[in-house]
């Protein structure tokens, strides 16, 4: 199988695209999947909400730094190996936390899975890059991993109410199984030239603004099965079915957002998601009424995915060496870690209706500097630019 190469990158093949959903959606596993691990083990351990939320934590912020430290690391050579001892070593921690024996075990054995997690998020966000077309990988990637996530959000909360709170880690342990097959198509890196810069970091108020979203999606995500019950009077299986159809709905988002930034302009296209999620995210916390919440928790999740899209798109035409990407997802990886506990924290100090606001306030806040950044990323070249007819080569096919 061809890899990626300096200049053409690697085409998009069946395989290549199979491995990158894989990788995608073993990286962001923990985080999606987390309101259903966390119903679970809380009921197992008796843990309260800022507890279940230091346990989440605990993965998923070794996700984010081991993101970040592979960040550098996953520009180069042997991606593929990356995200292999990755998944090993995260279906020995995810298995652990099933037969944790008490809640030190499952924290330590989290931290192990959260590691491997973020080796196979770094390794298969930098491949994007490296792709001939990475706007089209970026969407075949979050479209292909949410259908997985999907159909994961269904299965872990019947294993735990077959084989008790814990079992749903044994599930996603056995999905790093078939994952360690699949990503063998990763694209590589290139070998450095000597004659090459090595890629500049993203700006740390650009990685700042990823990570604040990350805490408010996040956060609100691993409540949103709490919510649901406790706020907005619907079932545990009721809310397993919002959170499902959410995750499905959710693909809406990745063509809805590619055909409008292609036809309005990418800066718009996220100022609109961006809003809209804002508002979802208040409605989803703020309002006790069971239709107006289901209805924001879909809106919500097909925003998040068009902005994701959207976002990769803008770190993949910065920088096709995938320092970006991977910085890039350290950063979601370090709001996906905060997310949780921050989140318990506002939901029992205040109530519902001011973590609404909170959220809906943050999401703002982080709106400025992303969308900074895509304009001026646009404004100065690269992939995003159209070429002038005759001057150099074609530059691959992105949405404006």
């Amino acid at each position: 199988m061809s890899r990626g190469t300096t200049g053409a990158g690697t085409v998009l093949t069946a395989a290549v695209g199979t491995a990158l959903i894989t990788g995608s959606a073993m990286g962001n596993v923990g985080g999606t999947v987390m309101p259903v691990l966390l119903d679970g083990f809380g009921r197992r351990f008796h843990l309260s909400d800022s507890a279940c939320g230091a346990v989440a934590a605990a993965q998923l912020l070794a996700t984010a730094v081991a993101a970040l430290l592979l960040s550098r690391r996953a520009m180069r050579p042997g991606r593929v190996r990356m995200a292999r001892w990755g998944l090993v070593a995260a279906a020995a921690g995810l298995g652990a936390a099933a037969m944790a024996p008490d809640v030190a075990v499952l924290v330590a054995a989290n931290v192990v899975a959260g590691a491997g997690l973020g080796a196979a998020f770094a390794a298969a966000a930098a491949a994007i890059a490296a792709t001939r077309d990475s706007e089209r990988a970026s969407a075949v990637a979050v479209f292909g991993s949410t259908v997985v996530l999907a159909a994961l959000l269904i299965a872990v909360p019947q294993a735990n109410a077959l084989w008790g709170g814990a079992a749903g880690f044994a599930v996603v342990a056995a999905c790093c199984a078939p994952a360690w097959w699949l990503v063998r198509g990763l694209p590589e890196g290139a070998e450095p030239h000597p004659e090459h810069l090595p890629a500049d970091a993203p700006p740390w108020w650009f990685l700042a603004a990823v990570t604040l979203l990350a805490v408010t999606d996040q956060g609100a995500w691993s409540y949103a099965g709490v919510l649901g019950e406790r706020h907005a009077g619907l079932s545990s299986a009721a809310v397993s079915a919002v959170l499902a159809v959410a995750g499905l709905a959710a693909l809406v988002g990745v063509t809805a957002t590619a055909v409008a930034a292609r036809r309005v302009g990418r800066v718009p296209t996220m100022l609109v998601v961006l809003v809209a999620e804002a508002l979802a995210k208040l409605l989803v916390a703020a309002c006790p009424h069971a239709p107006v919440y289901a209805a924001a928790t879909v809106v919500w999740q097909v925003c998040y995915v068009g902005l994701l899209v959207q976002t990769l798109g803008v770190v993949t035409a910065a920088d096709p060496s995938g320092r970006w990407a991977a910085a890039a997802a350290g950063a979601l990886a370090i709001g996906t870690g905060i997310g949780p506990a921050a989140v318990g924290g506002v939901l029992e100090a205040t109530g519902p209706t001011v973590l609404g606001l909170t959220l809906a306030a943050a999401t703002g806040v982080a709106a400025v500097p992303l969308l900074r950044t895509a304009r001026h990323v646009g404004a100065a070249g690269g992939q995003m630019v159209e070429p002038q007819p005759g001057v150099g080569e074609p530059a691959p096919a992105v949405a404006r």
